[in-house]
């Protein structure tokens, strides 16, 4: 009876080792089953922060480019209406200059038609006199 005790006293314990040993492999697998599952819920945080830095990327690259358009719209009319401007200026300045060159042109012949009516008027002083000389030794 005693060695049966002992027998089963070291059945028991190699139960019990046996029980522990199980509980730890089955700690183990749980514990490994838990590191995965966190990876997991890791790596799907990952993808969808991944997902929503592309998505903001996409966003402000599509702002820049708007702004740019614009700001490419704005220097366009800017141009545009510098070059109006300069094309008004220098027809402001023909105009000027054709008014100035045909008032000049009218002053000079208002110039000549004076001096002819001087050179006529002369003539027919002169004329007079030759007349009146004529007349005057008959």
């Amino acid at each position: 009876m005693h060695e049966q005790q002992d027998m089963v006293k070291a059945f028991k314990s190699k139960m019990l080792l046996a029980d522990v040993m199980y509980e730890q492999d089955a700690q183990r697998k749980l514990k490994q089953r838990k590191q995965q599952h966190e990876k997991e819920i890791e790596k799907h945080w990952e993808e969808i922060e991944k997902e929503k830095m592309a998505e903001y990327d996409e966003k402000m690259r599509a702002k820049l480019e708007e702004e740019y358009k614009v700001k490419q719209n704005n220097s366009q009319m800017v141009s545009d209406q510098l070059e109006d401007f300069k094309l008004r200026y220098i027809k402001k300045i023909k105009e000027e200059m054709l008014e100035g060159e045909l008032i000049k042109r009218q002053v000079e012949e208002d110039l000549e038609r004076e001096k002819q009516k001087e050179i006529f008027r002369l003539k027919k002083v002169a004329q007079n006199r030759a007349d009146l000389a004529k007349v005057n030794k008959q």
